[in-house]
């Protein structure tokens, strides 16, 4: 049986993977689970899955038999599992990532922040180390999916976006918009974080560095079209002027699957298309204006990787603020360009500097909406 471990188990991406899990106990041992601050939901899955050991941030000891209570770094270390799941969000998670490339793990990635602000890093410990990273989200498991034992040269690729919560809404009308309204995605069920920069369009922003990254895709092979469906999941054009593309449901669970089963393809899951309910796949390119986040971070990304972690960290710090409404919707924006332009980071590319570069970006922000009140 396969040993796995879900470092943050409550949240969407974690739940789903123990939903596909629970109907496939004869090859899936859930060894390890790791949560946030949803104590009374891991406690129950920790009653139902039975762990070996299990994490929480409160540090709880659940008293629950044939389970124990372990730090997350010590999990991540243990040479026992075969795969780990980090379902967390926010570049904070960094560490355990490291430690578990660093003890040669194969890991599944859904949190981008941490593979836009640490990717290189990252990449290169996981080849030094013979550890796999998979991506666990839908565009980049699409474009893995579709290269994987391609011998063709690859042309470009292109990424599908759904334009996010206010694609039918001008920019200039999306002053007064909430914390939930931006939360809400017309097509996924996501994570808040993540669905306001689908609605700003960073989040493709962020798969282009990671596509990048992860497969050494140059950024300038990378396009970008709006595909309202969300059914195409992402394509690739190669030399010859062929195209292929993933194409399914609009469904977390199949990148999952695709991670946790890569090769071997036990799992049982379907969600299939009936292509005769489909009256169109329709694409369009990104309007200039309607994204100012995305036009501003398009050309920003392609300074260098320090440039491409400010900006994800910046964005993360405006995202958070929005979600606590000390901020405006369309002020993420507005604040984003202040923050960066005209700065110069052109320090070594290493860990200390992105964790100086956070202090430094925290608080350049903090002064710059305090001068603004």
């Amino acid at each position: 049986m396969k040993k796995i471990a879900i470092i943050g188990s409550t949240g969407s991406i974690g739940t789903q993977t123990l939903e596909l899990i629970e109907n496939n106990l004869e090859n899936y041992d859930v060894y390890a689970l790791t949560a946030g601050n949803n104590i009374s939901l891991h406690k129950k899955q920790i009653n139902k899955f039975k762990p070996k050991f299990y994490d929480n941030l409160k540090q709880i000891d659940y008293d629950i038999e044939g389970s124990s209570l372990l730090d997350s770094l010590k999990i991540v270390n243990d040479k026992n599992l075969d795969f780990i799941l980090f379902a967390t969000s926010g570049s904070d998670t960094y560490s355990p990532i490291v430690n578990a490339i660093n003890s040669g793990n194969n890991i599944g990635l859904t949190n981008k922040e941490v593979i836009v602000i640490f990717g290189p890093l990252l990449f290169k410990a996981a080849n030094r180390n013979n550890s796999k990273i998979f991506p666990i989200d839908s565009e980049p498991s699409a474009i893995w999916q579709c290269i994987d034992n391609e011998p063709r040269n690859i042309s470009k690729i292109i990424l599908t976006a759904s334009g996010g919560a206010f694609r039918d809404i001008d920019f200039k009308d999306l002053r007064n918009i909430t914390p939930d309204q931006a939360s809400r995605h017309p097509n996924w069920k996501m994570g808040e974080k993540i669905s306001v920069d689908s609605s700003t369009m960073m989040n493709k922003i962020f798969e282009i560095v990671e596509i990048s990254y992860m497969f050494n895709i140059p950024f300038e092979k990378i396009e970008v079209l709006i595909h309202r469906e969300s059914l195409v999941h992402s394509m690739v054009e190669f030399d010859d002027g062929s195209i292929k593309a993933q194409i399914s449901q609009p469904d977390m669970i199949l990148p999952i699957k695709h991670a946790l089963d890569y090769k071997e393809f036990n799992l049982k899951y379907e969600n299939k298309l009936d292509f005769s309910e489909i009256s169109q796949f329709s694409f369009s390119q990104i309007k200039k204006g309607k994204y100012p986040c995305y036009d501003f971070s398009y050309e920003y990304i392609k300074k260098g990787p320090l440039y491409v972690s400010a900006l994800a960290i910046t964005n993360e710090i405006l995202v958070e603020l929005f979600l606590a409404e000390k901020i405006s919707y369309i002020s993420i924006s507005k604040y984003l360009e202040m923050t960066l332009l005209n700065q110069k980071f052109n320090q070594e590319f290493n860990y200390d500097n992105i964790i100086e570069l956070r202090e430094y970006l925290t608080t350049r922000i903090s002064k710059l909406i305090q001068n603004k009140k």
